[in-house]
């Protein structure tokens, strides 16, 4: 019988396996980011910890059980060589009136007086003086079981910033701001207008684009108790949601800020129900307009929630005629190739148009962004996870961040379709009607309230 002491430390190995396998469980296509990397460095580090103190714990667990059966073997058996009966029901309670009087019924139920034979209802009077002993009787004996892994209704997925090349490594890149080059003005080519004459000659400016490092963290202050008591252990369940927070965190500062960044020429506004015919029209005009300011074919559609649910209905109510896929597992297979045209209820990953369409969470609502991916940069440092100990209260302070920075070379790339005119696009408020009072949300704020 495994001790509670291992089997807790059991459990807490199971719950860092969970850990790992659920991390690894969201990287598909993708490499890591640092969050990922941290969170399974430190859950590695606990699972060495747990196996250090299992190992002899589970050698004492063993020499005990060989202890156990070895005694059971050495037990004498009754004389009569039954077990002791078991009546079904016991109904009242026997008080001998005398020692002898018990004595007598005990020789009587082992078949000791009657040469072998045992009395059953000796036998049943000696059970029923046995005091009744239930779950009632010691409540505090008894733990109050977890099931199962802890419920968290966190997406740590970053599928803006993934479609945007992902971060930049930050870490050693000095000061507070740092500027990108960019050609603002390029250099002139043209006709020589005679033999002898000068050409055609302009200077070649180079401007900084500056970016600005940003500190994005949060902390806990935990106590020693909480971390030594808890199973699954709090200490692993509090590093992960830290992380999380600050996969999210991440994810919606950017995604404002790209929104705001997207500055080029609008489409005319589209009605207030457009249907498939007016979404076309204004996509391909919004990729033109996107091509002509950063000579770069357009790569992604970016959406929001409400813009994806209202176009995957409409392209699956009547899907664009387009060239059918590659054949799948050829070289030529693009990386994103998946339906086009098409939209699905299980994933957000599909097509408009033959451009890869990322939904982006925590975009603002009515929003639809066409652009190039490498006109928009995001940079990193994750510090991580930093604690530090206070004896004095017994207490643990954890904290987890890291470093931002973000910012677009060519704002005018990235042309938004006007949607202001549009009332057909769903919205959260019947959800959020349903699930939160009204005060904790507005009806229409779609993007994840932050605290």
């Amino acid at each position: 019988m495994t001790t509670p002491v291992l089997a807790a430390l059991y459990d807490q190995r199971e719950e860092c396996c969970n850990t790992l396998d659920a991390v690894l469980a969201q990287i598909e296509g993708r490499d890591m980011t640092d969050a990922e990397k941290t969170l399974c460095e430190s859950t590695r580090e606990r699972l060495e910890t747990i196996d250090a103190q299992i190992e002899p714990l589970a050698r004492f667990d063993a020499l005990r059980d060989q202890h156990r059966q070895a005694s059971a073997q050495l037990a004498a058996p009754l004389a009569n060589g039954m077990q002791s009966p078991r009546p079904l029901g016991v109904v009242s309670h026997v008080e001998y009136r005398s020692a002898g009087a018990y004595v007598v019924d005990y020789m009587r139920a082992n078949g000791i007086i009657d040469r072998g034979h045992a009395d059953s209802e000796a036998a049943s009077r000696l059970l029923q003086t046995r005091a009744d002993q239930t779950t009632t009787s010691t409540p505090g004996l008894l733990p109050t079981p977890i099931v199962g892994q802890v419920v968290s209704l966190l997406d740590v997925n970053r599928p803006l910033i993934q479609s945007l090349g992902g971060t930049k490594a930050l870490g050693n890149i000095p000061g507070t701001t740092f500027t990108r080059p960019k050609v603002t003005v390029h250099t002139q080519v043209g006709k020589q207008t005679a033999e002898k004459t000068a050409l055609p000659s302009r200077a070649m400016t180079v401007a900084p684009q500056t970016f600005t490092k940003e500190t994005h963290g949060g902390y806990v202050d935990i106590s020693r108790q909480d971390i030594d008591w808890t199973s699954p252990a709090a200490w692993d369940i509090l590093i992960q949601d830290l992380a999380a927070e600050y996969a999210i965190e991440t994810e919606t500062v950017v995604a404002a800020a790209f929104a705001t960044a997207a500055t080029g020429t609008k489409p005319p506004a589209l009605p207030a129900a457009p249907v498939l015919a007016d979404w076309t029209k204004g996509l391909y005009t919004a990729a033109m307009h996107s091509y002509s300011a950063g000579q770069r074919m357009p790569a992604r559609v970016w959406v929001s929630l409400d813009v994806w649910a209202a176009l995957g209905s409409l392209v699956d109510q009547q899907r664009v005629v387009l060239p059918p896929d590659q054949l799948a597992g050829s070289q030529d297979t693009p990386l994103d190739s998946f339906d086009i045209g098409g939209s699905s209820l299980a994933e957000f990953r599909g097509d408009i148009l033959g451009l890869p369409r990322i939904v982006a969470p925590y975009l603002p609502s009515k929003t639809c962004i066409v652009g190039p991916a490498d006109l928009y940069e995001i940079y990193e440092e994750n510090i991580g996870l930093l604690s530090v100990i206070e004896p004095s209260i017994l207490g643990v302070q954890v904290a987890y961040g890291g470093y931002l920075a973000y910012g677009t070379l060519a704002g005018t790339a990235y042309v938004p379709l006007d949607l202001s005119a549009v009332t057909s696009l769903p919205t959260m408020a019947e959800a959020e009607t349903e699930e939160a009072p009204a005060e904790e949300a507005p009806p229409e704020t779609q993007t994840r309230s932050r605290k």
